[in-house]
């Protein structure tokens, strides 16, 4: 770490030292008046640290992830770096012409057509009108959204939007590019042109300064990550690293709240994605979670015991009632499931019954979905299903260094030299 009266070196992009933003956070509306008419004499607001004492130096064509939980001073950090936010207390320091993908289209006038915002956005990263005007067949190409470049942005769609702002970002030679979750907008074929272009800025020497959420992308695509917990730094180092440390926190966190978890409840909206529901009215599932935490998200290490607790009721007419779960990963591949027949009891009313599954997390590095169902079945031979939710419950695996396997799953192999 350089010391703070000691000049930036050239081979440098970015230094941060004793960086701190701080909000005034206000009740009420009129405690804002209030406070300016008392001109400091008494405080009216709460102080809200977004980011406290951060001081981190990148060299010219370094890829670094930034990661943390929501509310961690991501977003925050990348804004004073990017210049958009001024800092409380600390400095920033940048070398060369700065790009930043932050909040998705925040600096386009929805008035203005793509073309507009294009030569604007320019303008104001320093190039002059012929520098834009050079580039501006690229620009269009690369966000490809035809004869939309000509209407005004306000008529776009968010992924348009973000299509156009990322070409704008990328296609002007910045020294240092920030992204924050922009990526995570668009379809999958356009996302994979980004990663390419990025690949391609980096291998260049740009900077890139990089925020996802996709641990896995952040380990592959960083050399090196910084890890913020309540606005604090409390790791950096090379991203394989702290990106395991993150999943290993996060895990332990949901372990040291499980009693404060709520187990699932079917069709409704999960923690940002949605399971989906179909079958009979002859019965249904109603809860699934992980055992240990009681929740319908978690995280574990490669190798670790999966427990998953499932409730079902079903009436009469379901007369061979089993369980069963499929885990598959983000592309809906079925990796693996297994199947419980339940016994069934004579009763007129609506049976209940309670079932847990067990194994082991074998999984590489990645995140993974598990479908329940409840089944009308005999032996391997499924009827139909009475209740199928698929997607009912979402975990994340993180695979150690110490585990050395090949591939999307660890499986029972051996070898040796024999001649």
């Amino acid at each position: 770490m350089l010391e703070a009266d000691q000049p930036m070196p050239a081979d440098y992009a970015i230094r941060v030292q004793g960086l701190s933003k701080c909000y005034h956070v206000y009740d009420k509306p009129q405690d804002r008046l209030k406070q300016g008419l008392w001109r400091g004499r008494k405080q009216f607001f709460r102080e809200f640290w977004a980011l406290k004492d951060v001081s981190f130096e990148i060299r010219k064509g370094e890829t670094v992830g930034i990661i943390g939980r929501n509310g961690s001073g991501k977003s925050t950090l990348l804004q004073l770096i990017a210049g958009t936010l001024t800092p409380t207390a600390g400095s920033v320091q940048v070398n060369g012409r700065v790009a930043a993908l932050l909040e998705l289209g925040s600096g386009f006038n929805p008035e203005f057509s793509g073309r507009e915002n294009v030569f604007m956005n320019g303008a104001i990263l320093g190039l002059s009108e012929e520098e834009i005007a050079e580039r501006f067949d690229e620009i269009a190409g690369f966000a490809a959204i035809g004869d939309f470049i000509e209407r005004p942005v306000k008529t776009y769609s968010s992924g348009m939007m973000m299509r156009l702002a990322f070409a704008v970002s990328v296609c002007v030679d910045p020294d240092v590019l920030i992204v924050d979750e922009a990526l995570s907008v668009g379809d999958m074929a356009f996302q994979l042109k980004c990663m390419e272009r990025l690949d391609r800025l980096v291998k260049s020497g740009t900077t890139l300064l990089f925020v996802s959420h996709d641990i896995l992308s952040v380990k592959s695509f960083c050399q090196r990550a910084i890890y913020l917990t309540g606005g604090e730094m409390i790791a950096t180092g090379p991203a394989s690293d702290i990106a395991e440390r993150y999943m290993m926190d996060v895990r332990n966190e949901q372990k040291l709240f499980q009693e404060q978890a709520t187990p699932f409840v079917p069709k409704k909206p999960l923690g940002g994605h949605m399971a989906v529901a179909f079958g009979t009215e002859q019965g249904h599932v109603l809860a699934a979670y992980f055992s240990d935490s009681r929740s319908t998200m978690t995280a574990f290490a490669t190798g670790d015991k999966v427990r998953i607790t499932v409730e079902v009721e079903f009436d009469r007419s379901v007369t061979h009632p089993a369980v069963s779960l499929i885990v598959s990963d983000i592309r809906m591949i079925e990796y693996s499931g297994y199947c419980i027949n339940i016994e069934r009891r004579d009763s007129d009313g609506m049976q209940r019954a309670t079932v847990e599954f067990s194994f082991s997390a074998l999984l590489n590095t990645g995140e993974y979905f598990v479908a329940v169902r409840l089944e009308q079945r005999t032996a391997d031979t499924v009827f139909y299903p009475v209740d199928k939710q698929v997607g009912a419950l979402r975990f994340q695996v993180m695979r150690p260094p110490s585990r050395r396997f090949l591939g999307l799953m660890e499986m029972d192999f051996t070898g040796q030299q024999v001649g």
